[in-house]
């Protein structure tokens, strides 16, 4: 980001914005290169990947689930009757 962007991003939303989307930009390059459940290779590069997997952050650690783990999650969670708490985007 320059100098002019970051003035820019500040005026629009605020100071905390700048530091928030730098912070964002520094856990992206902790991302896996595989599933974190399965092993399953990740390629940044291929869109179809980069639309359907999912990343889960907590606390500074940096997850990354494939479509069949995160399925497979959740049956298993409305099989125990659990509801997910974090509701998915649409």
């Amino acid at each position: 980001m320059n100098r002019k962007q970051k003035r820019e991003l500040k005026k629009q939303y605020g100071a905390d914005a700048s530091k928030d989307l730098s912070e964002k930009i520094f856990l992206f390059n902790k991302l896996p290169e595989c599933c974190s459940a399965c092993n399953k290779g990740f390629d940044k590069k291929d869109k179809d990947m980069v639309k359907s997997w999912n990343v889960v952050v907590r606390q500074e650690v940096v997850r990354l689930f494939c479509p069949e783990c995160i399925n497979t999650t959740k049956e298993s969670l409305k099989a125990l009757g659990i509801e997910n708490e974090n509701k998915e985007p649409q």
